[in-house]
């Protein structure tokens, strides 16, 4: 334990310390008093010298400068464009172009020089004669009486009447050429006689030759080689309605197929036999005819027999006809005899398009339910019906059979599935493309059905597919606005459509969904639906073998 004495001097020592302390920290921080300091509070910092005046630009070049200097000065001097103002961005200021304009002044005034006058008179005789070689010395002949003695402006050689020089001046000017080329070439070149250089030249009376020709000579075009055809999109073809016609349906010559058939009832009409009086009784012009729809059918009242029949085509026109004739006539009767065999035909056109109000209501009606029906079919081994391709569609409209309260629609008639919305075709690879849209709607729309015949359809840089041999049906699950506007009779290309999102099958493919793009249609045709109520569109509700009373059909 410390003693007394020993804390007694630790504090001493500890009160030194902080004295020492107190004193260093003191001197540290005194500061030098403000008279021992040159400090004037007035004192104003001058102002910077002015920085030296730029030196004065030197005149512009004088006008009888050389070309280059002229043209670097016109360049310098032009200002450029202002550029455009976009959205978000602020306006730069125009940029000076105080600094290139005197850089180009004076390097173009360094090279400036006065006018000199005209430019000197170049000396044939320096070039190189590794450019050519000096002509051979020419052989002592007569000189030509037009030109012995050029002068030395070119107005006289102008004064020269080239087309009336004689014979003998041609002569002696072609025997020069000859002793040129000869020396020249290195090639021998036997004597010209006067026969040689003038044949068969008649001089008119009045001493004057004809004129020379005007235009050049006829190239011969039987060696240029065959450019490829270019496309027809703008063709006259394309714009006129009345040009574009396509395979189906077939041609008719009355307007409609049902007024054919009308007008071959006519008693006006030949008949080379009595078809109605044995055999199946079905008329002549329908005899292999697969586009139709037909009912027929037969009555007798003991005296009279008589044969009728209804008929659906392919571009929806109907007739229905009769022929009567007696019961115990003989088979060899005269089919033309008016008073014994009676003919009888009416008729329905083909129906006018539809404005799109009514095309979007049929939509609303079939659309979703037949695109169900195809989508129902998609991702399974079982195929729709016979696997056909046509199954698919004509299935999908017979579905409605089972609903009462739904309007029916027109069935499946050849390659014909209701109110056409779309035809087209192209050829030549796609180069030639045709297309009419019909009907007031402005898309093709989800359960319309797509028909193609023999088409090729490109699906990649060196891939493509072909649709239809020759037909090939596919029902249409999305819809498709076309790439630009339609309206009813429009000429629209296959390009300018869109893409086909559809379900489709074949033999031996059970049903699947594809995408087409009518962009790359190649060759072929191709035709759009919109399935629609039978009697709505058509005027009449079903195919009978008589025509509906009341019905507002013509007559021949």
């Amino acid at each position: 334990m410390p003693t007394f004495a020993e804390l007694r001097n630790k504090a001493a020592k500890m009160a030194d310390a902080t004295g020492s302390k107190i004193t260093s920290t003191r001197d540290r921080m005194q500061s030098q008093p403000s008279k021992k300091i040159n400090w004037d509070p007035d004192h104003v910092k001058p102002k910077p010298p002015p920085p030296p005046k730029p030196p004065k630009p030197l005149p512009p070049p004088s006008r009888t400068s050389s070309t280059s200097s002229a043209s670097t000065v016109a360049t310098s001097q032009v200002k450029p464009p202002v550029p455009l103002r976009r959205a978000g961005s602020s306006a730069s200021p125009t940029p000076s172009l105080t600094r290139s304009i005197s850089q180009a002044s004076h390097s173009s005034s360094t090279s400036l020089t006065p006018p000199l006058g005209p430019p000197p008179v170049i000396r044939r005789d320096t070039r190189p004669d590794s450019v050519s070689p000096p002509p051979p010395a020419f052989r002592s002949t007569p000189s030509l009486p037009r030109i012995a003695e050029p002068q030395a402006e070119e107005a006289d050689i102008d004064r020269i009447d080239w087309a009336n020089l004689s014979p003998e001046d041609k002569q002696i000017f072609f025997s020069w050429l000859d002793e040129f080329f000869a020396g020249y070439l290195h090639v021998p070149v036997p004597p010209r006689t006067t026969a040689d250089t003038v044949k068969n030249v008649k001089v008119p009376p009045g001493g004057h030759t004809p004129p020379p020709m005007t235009g050049p000579p006829q190239i011969s075009t039987g060696s240029r080689p065959k450019t490829p055809p270019r496309p027809k999109f703008g063709g006259p073809s394309s714009s006129d309605p009345a040009a574009f016609t396509m395979s189906y349906p077939p041609p008719t010559e009355h307007g409609s197929a049902g007024a054919d058939l009308a007008h071959y009832f006519s008693p006006h009409t030949h008949w080379s036999s009595a078809w109605y009086a044995d055999g199946d009784r079905v008329p002549p012009p329908l005899k292999g005819n697969g586009h139709i729809a037909y009912a027929g059918g037969w009555e007798s009242d003991g005296r009279t027999q008589t044969v009728s029949g209804g008929v659906l085509f392919s571009d929806l026109s109907m007739c229905w006809y009769s022929v009567s004739w007696p019961q115990h006539a003989l088979s060899t009767h005269d089919a033309n005899d008016t008073r014994t065999v009676q003919r009888r035909a009416q008729y329905l056109p083909c129906p006018l398009p539809w404005p799109r109000e009514r095309l979007v209501d049929a939509h609303e009606t079939y659309g979703e339910t037949i695109a169900g029906f195809a989508e129902s079919f998609e991702g399974g081994d079982q195929p729709c019906a016979r696997g056909e391709c046509w199954d698919l569609a004509h299935e999908a409209l017979k579905y409605f059979e089972q609903y009462d309260y739904v309007p029916k629609p027109i069935q499946s008639i050849s390659r014909t599935h209701g109110h056409l919305i779309y035809e087209g075709k192209a050829s030549d690879k796609g180069r030639t493309q045709l297309g009419r849209w019909r009907g007031g709607d402005d898309r093709v729309r989800r359960g319309d059905i797509v028909e193609w015949r023999s088409a090729r359809v490109g699906t990649g840089p060196l891939s493509w597919s072909m649709l239809g041999n020759p037909d090939h049906t596919a029902v249409i699950v999305s819809d498709m606005v076309p790439r630009t506007s339609v309206a009813d009779g429009m000429m629209v290309r296959p390009a300018e459509m869109g893409t086909l999102e559809v379900i489709e099958q074949s033999l031996g493919t059970p049903p699947k969904r594809a995408r087409y793009d009518l962009s790359q249609f190649q060759e072929g045709e191709v035709w759009i639906y919109r399935p629609v109520g039978m009697e709505a569109y058509v005027g009449c509700s079903q195919v009978a073998p008589k025509c509906p009373e009341g019905m507002n059909a013509l007559s021949v």
